[in-house]
């Protein structure tokens, strides 16, 4: 096992973030990549889900319109006309977002210049997605029947793109803790298939701040809690004593597909739940280690200033995580400075933007065994 110890990145940012990220002069000019397609499919449960597909045509101008360097775009044109075989990141959002956000169309930059195609879903009730009758947006009592949706998703997209040469699940905050719980079901799918050579290789799981516990100044007095739990069974999408959603990662700015106000009960029922009981218990009683066992690859980004997860109960996890062989690599990296939603930050206003995704595409390319330099 190949096993890298912690990191702190401060590393400086060399060039203006905001030219790689949004094409313009130094910020001045914003442009933004919208979905190539969308490939909407229903689980197996009834819920009718969008997934919004970049790539590789990025921008519908082709992607030597992306801003990049002279090199970049002489890789992307050897690239093109293969570019049904480019790799798939498999990308599952946090609570209240969608697939437009800032992090998102970063992502979209980052695929376009390393010729990954991205995917995104949009979890039931969030963005374009349906979800199950009498609930309501954001609503997600169930953890488990979101983890089956990832599983789903991996196994519909790995079959619709199947001449890609390889996949990659990613996800932040909520979307990384459902990423790391869906591996089970996404390694028992790909037994099942008879003709594994028709489908894309499955490289690995990205983390980003994933919800794998909770800052415990952010629980309310176990009375309270008791008190909405039991409240969130008769009004599981009203919003009582709960966070409060202020979308400003949306982009475009104006969209209206990310959820704003309190957080519906049930939602964070689930999630206090998830990370105050489930995570903790799995690590110390060692399911974590029957949940993740053949899991090929893992990367986590995570901030030393992040204000929700705390970084020891990650390490915790992350400690008891195993590879599948001895060749697998598994690694940590820890952003300096960097609070939970990271992943949003605009690039021209955060220098550190650019540092993260930097470290994530070396270890996508690194799984997806190609020198894109």
């Amino acid at each position: 096992m190949t096993k890298t110890p912690t990191m702190l990145d401060n590393s400086p940012n060399e060039s203006p973030c905001s030219q790689l990220a949004f094409g313009g002069n130094g910020g001045s000019v914003l442009r933004l990549i919208s979905a190539s397609s969308q490939c909407p499919f229903k689980t197996s449960d009834g819920v009718l889900l969008n997934v919004e597909c970049f790539g590789p045509n990025y921008g519908g101008g082709g992607i030597d319109n992306i801003h990049a360097s002279t090199a970049d775009h002489s890789m992307h044109k050897r690239s093109m006309h293969n570019s049904d075989e480019w790799p798939l990141l498999l990308y599952v959002h946090g609570v209240c977002e969608s697939a437009e956000t800032w992090g998102v169309q970063t992502l979209v930059q980052y695929c376009a210049k390393h010729c990954w195609r991205l995917i995104v879903l949009e979890l039931a009730g969030h963005g374009l997605s349906e979800n199950k009758a009498g609930l309501g947006r954001a609503t997600c009592p169930n953890f488990d029947d979101l983890v089956n949706h990832v599983v789903e998703f991996a196994e519909q997209m790995s079959g619709k793109f199947s001449r890609s040469r390889g996949f990659a699940m990613c996800g932040c905050s909520l979307g990384g803790a459902l990423v790391s719980f869906a591996v089970r079901g996404i390694l028992a799918t790909r037994r099942d298939k008879t003709e594994q050579h028709e489908h894309p290789d499955f490289y690995g799981i990205a983390l980003l701040a994933p919800s794998l516990g909770v800052n415990p100044g952010a629980i309310p007095p176990s009375p309270v809690v008791t008190a909405l739990k039991a409240l969130s069974f008769f009004l599981p999408s009203h919003g009582v004593l709960t966070p409060i959603e202020h979308p400003t990662y949306a982009c475009p700015p104006n969209s209206r597909r990310n959820f704003s106000g309190r957080w519906p009960l049930s939602t964070s029922s689930m999630l206090l739940d998830l990370t105050s009981n489930r995570v903790p218990n799995d690590v110390v009683s060692g399911n974590v280690q029957q949940t993740m066992e053949g899991l090929p690859s893992l990367y986590v980004l995570m901030g030393d200033k992040d204000e929700i997860v705390p970084l020891q109960s990650v390490l915790d996890w992350f400690d008891a995580v195993p590879l599948s062989s001895d060749n697998g690599e598994k690694m940590l990296t820890v952003l300096k400075g960097a609070g939970h939603g990271f992943f949003h930050e605009r690039l021209k206003e955060n220098k550190k933007k650019k540092t993260a995704f930097d470290h994530l595409f070396e270890y996508l390319n690194r799984c997806a065994k190609k020198d894109f330099e």
